[in-house]
């Protein structure tokens, strides 16, 4: 009996860097032209398991999807925190001390590693499981504010040095 395709939910539920290549189970001997399946999850139980066979070369086919797949993942991924920077930057900006943000100055650094450090050190203090999600969230909005803070002294710096990338 041949396994249905996954479905979008399926798939954006399972971690990507646990998705792999397999010799499927009709093929235990690894033959190169045989089949071989697309799999994703942890333990002996895929979450997503799915076979290549009608191809000259399944492997491949198979190895391509699984990095397609994760490509696409992380771009959509990176896009979405670009955004998020994108945004906390403009709202930075339109705070009555916006104009501030290309300002480059000795305390600002100084308060920016420190924040940093805060932020390190929180990250590796695990909360109890009822607050990981709030504090997944407070991590993640004070990055994107130092981001945006390091994005925009980037800008300044492009401006007064005419730095070309």
């Amino acid at each position: 009996m041949q396994a249905p395709m996954p479905t979008p939910e399926q798939i954006s539920t399972v971690d990507l860097a646990s998705w792999t290549v397999v010799p499927s189970q009709s093929n235990p001997d690894k033959d190169e032209r045989g089949p071989w399946a697309v799999t994703a999850g942890d333990g002996e139980q895929y979450s997503l398991y799915f076979e290549i066979a009608d191809t000259a070369y399944p492997r491949q086919v198979a190895e391509f999807i699984v990095e397609a797949v994760q490509a696409h993942a992380t771009q959509l991924r990176l896009s979405s925190a670009f955004d998020d920077v994108l945004h906390e930057r403009e709202r930075l900006r339109a705070h009555p001390a916006g104009a501030d943000l290309y300002e480059l100055g000795r305390g600002r650094v100084v308060a920016m590693m420190a924040q940093l450090g805060k932020l390190a050190a929180e990250a590796y203090e695990t909360a109890p499981a009822p607050e990981r999600a709030a504090q997944e969230r407070r991590i993640y909005a004070e990055v994107t504010q130092l981001a945006a803070q390091a994005v925009s002294w980037m800008e300044a710096i492009h401006a007064r040095y005419g730095i070309d990338t």
